[in-house]
């Protein structure tokens, strides 16, 4: 197989030595063999498996390729197979409004474009998450609609020297997600959506509802208005040998839960925010509570560290969701960035906190 041909982009960042051995750049771009021409099947010059893994160990756990003719969803799809990381991921529990575009890819989130979402690992709340990632640029934006991307490797790093206390604590202790669902996205959105349709009775709607929390949390509850939190026990720091890196990684939506809580000045119980909808922080595994200080820090961090991606049309981004995380900001025009879930490699065995 020809070499691919290495680019470069303004975003791109130098990880850091240590924690990484040696200095990385990330994320890494690539394009076709420069003896390639964009009349032939660049697929092929893909690499695959065990030589796809390493190429993402290079670059920290995250790569682009540029201009290797992947124009459609199914081009896309047909991406996704050739790198050979592992089976399709199925989504359980909650999965973010998508739409079906071909064979494992999807819209990546139908979230209103002045939305942000906050730095996270895919299904971090979880125990049922993917290994990869990739997402495709279909329609690149008029302006913004960037995906940040930071290392958790990084992330893990410098938060055990500015805040070791943080990291000790939830190696102990998990952390625990609660989500609050208002009735009509119970029935229509985020939760079981794909499993309820118009005629289905409440009754109905709420046995749909719990068959499907029940695949990733036994803990859940209705409330009187109709609306259901649902809790998840997690892992949350320090966990090796979980990525392509073989390095401690900081792995969760901690970040993103708290990020969207500030966003909707929602710090303080009930966590009702101006949006009128409840965004409940983060706590310990055991209920205790997790300073704002502390999470403060890691959502500083990640901004400090994190390379702003920004789209071209075609683009393909793959990476390692133990390693790195990602994030979106917002946009004007129109913006189509597809997604396709993986599974890999096992995460660790569960924290004594889950449930």
């Amino acid at each position: 197989m020809s070499p691919l041909t290495p680019l470069s982009a303004n975003f791109q960042r130098t990880l850091p030595s240590p924690p990484f051995p040696e200095t990385l750049l990330f994320p890494g771009i690539y394009g076709p063999p420069s003896s390639r021409d964009n009349s032939e099947n660049l697929l092929g010059d893909v690499p695959s498996g065990s030589e796809f893994k390493a190429l993402l160990k290079a670059h920290g756990g995250a790569v682009i390729f540029r201009g290797f003719g992947v124009e459609t969803a199914e081009d896309f799809s047909r991406f996704g197979f050739a790198t050979k990381v592992g089976p399709p991921h199925d989504e359980v529990g909650r999965p973010p409004l998508r739409t079906i575009y071909a064979e494992n890819v999807v819209t990546a989130n139908e979230g209103p474009p002045t939305a942000p979402i906050w730095h996270h690992n895919e299904y971090g709340w979880s125990t049922v998450h993917p290994a990869y990632l990739s997402f495709f640029c279909l329609v690149r934006p008029t302006s913004g609609g960037e995906t940040p991307l930071n290392s958790s490797v990084e992330l893990l790093h410098r938060l055990s020297e500015e805040v070791p206390e943080f990291v000790a604590e939830l190696k102990k202790r998990g952390v625990l997600y609660a989500y609050r669902y208002g009735k009509v996205t119970v029935k229509t959105s985020n939760t079981g959506a794909s499993f309820v349709v118009p005629d289905d009775s409440p009754e109905v709607i709420r046995q749909k509802v719990e068959e499907q929390v029940r695949r990733h949390s036994n803990r859940f509850e209705w409330h009187d208005n109709g609306d259901l939190t649902v809790w998840h026990h997690v892992p949350s720091a320090s966990y090796p040998n979980t990525s392509c890196t073989g390095l401690p990684v900081f792995f969760g939506n901690l970040i993103s839960a708290y990020g969207r809580s500030k966003h909707h000045k929602a710090l303080e119980p009930p966590f009702l925010g101006d949006d009128g909808g409840y965004h409940p922080l983060p706590t310990h595994g055991d209920g205790g509570v997790i300073p704002v200080e502390w999470m403060e820090i890691a959502d500083r961090i990640v901004h400090e560290t994190r390379a702003l991606v920004k789209w071209d049309k075609g683009d393909v981004v793959v990476f390692d969701n133990h390693a790195v995380q990602h994030a979106r900001e917002p946009w004007t025009g129109e913006r189509k960035v597809l997604a396709s879930l993986w599974d890999g490699e096992k995460f660790p065995d569960k924290s004594p906190f889950l449930s």
